[in-house]
């Protein structure tokens, strides 16, 4: 149950805090807010207010179906892994649907960026100490 809760809070997390450079879990284990994600794009990706209109309910829904699945005592810890990457990489395409060119190239390097930091041991990189 720890590392589900870890993968679904690092889903979300994802979107936020490259920005800022702080560690991909939180050490409160918990969600960043829908606002700090927005504002965290922001400041990484430069959105217009129209796209911050569009990608905050995309933000909103995500957190949402993260938090009923984290609430879902019926699914396995392997069902409920898959559903989390499932419903971020949904996401994921949905934000790059309204981003132009330049953000989408920021955005591939800044998720990059995220999963190099989640999974340092992966890609070539030393494992985790």
């Amino acid at each position: 149950m720890k590392h589900l809760r870890t993968i679904v809070l690092l889903a979300g997390a994802m979107l936020a805090l490259a920005a800022t450079g702080q560690q991909a879990v939180p050490a409160h284990h918990s969600m960043p807010s829908v606002d700090d994600q927005l504002t965290a794009m922001t400041e990484q990706l430069n959105l217009s207010a129209d796209q911050q209109a569009k990608i905050k309910p995309l933000l909103l829904d995500q957190h949402d179906q993260m938090q009923g699945l984290m609430r879902d005592q019926d699914m396995s810890s392997d069902d409920r892994r898959a559903k989390a990457r499932s419903i971020h990489q949904s996401t994921v395409s949905k934000i790059r649907d309204v981003l132009n060119d330049d953000q989408k190239k920021k955005f591939e390097a800044w998720q990059q960026e995220m999963h190099q930091k989640m999974h340092p041991h992966q890609e070539g990189g030393e494992p985790p100490k």
